[in-house]
């Protein structure tokens, strides 16, 4: 079913030569930065991993404006947390946005990449397909975004906490998928400006004197969360990929590498960056999933949890493979059960299973992997497997 989307295209010509103009104004603060990197990487208890971030990457173009829409995620969570919130505020924000003068968070959802001149739709085509829910008039990200807002639609008859916490972290979801966008144009193009395009929209503002929210808002920040919960170190690898892009980028532009190797060389970063997102979203998939399902939780608790967790894994659906995807989605979407119509546990460890059951969740990402028994020491015993 082929849905509407509001169509624009976006212009993004950035010229070789002021490309080449800002590398050279920012090459001495870059070598700086690295030597901080190095320096940092062994530091773990006294230092916040988001000053480490902060150094590990910094844009060699500005997409600053870019980078706040995370302030707007902030703005829209902020209201929704207050005693008395004032919806239209928050339903304002999404619709016509506050922080950043040239998208809001709804234009993001909205985003008909087709129409923007995307060739290979296959991400974004992976969750349409599994996210467009039956009925839905909009793209399936508007369309979770509104009926959340309102705690409408879909979500008609269930509980505002689990309407509040849909929104918030489809919000995220969000500027996932926008990042993904820029991501795909960055390799089709072989556009730096795409590129740091898809960290400003994956990480959120990056520079204190911009806002003081620096590496809030954006997806990035569930990966600082789960790496923690975890053991594990996904945000790094998501920065990782970000600068091996960049580092092609300066190759081709010293004639050391050519267009086709800049190309492959995205590719290979972005496919890495992607897989890096993957882990997070499954391990949130993972932890959630088996957190609603304790004794003794109030309603408010589980609806809370049931829903961050089902949100979390639309955040990653489209980079799984489609058969454990397809599963989760059956089992895991609140919208269409109530509490007493499933087993929690069940739940949990049936995900878990049908995650095994393939050879990779996506991406060659195994289950192994996300280091689940770092936070879940007895999950074997727990759901029998071996």
């Amino acid at each position: 079913v082929k849905t509407n989307f509001f169509t624009e295209a976006v212009s993004q010509s950035i010229s070789s030569k002021t490309i080449a103009q800002q590398r050279i104004h920012i090459n001495m603060t870059k070598l700086i930065f690295a030597s901080l990197l190095i320096s940092f990487s062994a530091i773990k208890a006294d230092v916040s991993t988001d000053v480490t971030e902060t150094i590990g990457y910094t844009p060699n173009l500005d997409v600053i404006d870019h980078s706040k829409a995370g302030l707007d995620q902030l703005d829209i969570s902020g209201i929704i947390d207050e005693p008395g919130n004032d919806w239209t505020e928050a339903i304002d924000i999404y619709i016509n946005g506050r922080n950043r003068a040239t998208k809001s968070f709804q234009g993001m959802a909205r985003k008909d990449w087709a129409a923007a001149g995307v060739e290979d739709l296959s991400i974004y085509e992976a969750y349409a397909a599994l996210l467009n829910y039956p009925g839905d008039a909009e793209p399936f990200l508007d369309s979770y975004n509104l009926d959340a807002l309102n705690c409408n639609g879909t979500f008609e008859g269930h509980s505002r906490r689990l309407c509040d916490i849909s929104i918030k972290k489809n919000l995220l979801c969000t500027g996932l998928q926008y990042a993904h966008y820029e991501g795909v144009k960055a390799v089709q193009n072989n556009n730096e400006k795409n590129w740091d395009e898809m960290f400003a929209f994956w990480n959120g503002v990056y520079d204190d004197s911009v806002d003081s929210r620096v590496n809030k808002g954006g997806p990035g920040s569930v990966q600082s969360s789960r790496d923690k919960d975890f053991g594990t170190n996904f945000k790094q690898e998501s920065i990782t990929a970000l600068l091996a892009g960049q580092e092609a980028f300066g190759k081709e532009a010293n004639g050391e590498i050519s267009e086709a190797e800049l190309k492959e060389k995205l590719q290979a970063a972005f496919d890495k960056f992607n897989r890096a997102n993957l882990a997070t979203f499954a391990q949130a998939t993972i932890k959630y999933s088996a957190n609603y399902a304790k004794e003794g939780l109030s309603s408010e608790y589980v609806d809370n949890t049931w829903g961050e967790g089902y949100t979390y894994f639309r955040c990653g659906a489209g980079l799984m493979d489609p058969a454990i995807a397809v599963y989760i989605n059956s089992v895991f979407d609140p919208r269409d059960k109530k509490g007493a119509d499933v087993t929690p546990l069940e739940v949990h460890c049936n995900i878990l299973r049908r995650m095994l059951a393939e050879k990779d969740i996506g991406y060659n990402l195994k289950v192994s992997d996300l280091n689940v028994e770092e936070y879940f020491p007895n999950v074997k015993n727990d759901c029998g497997i071996d």
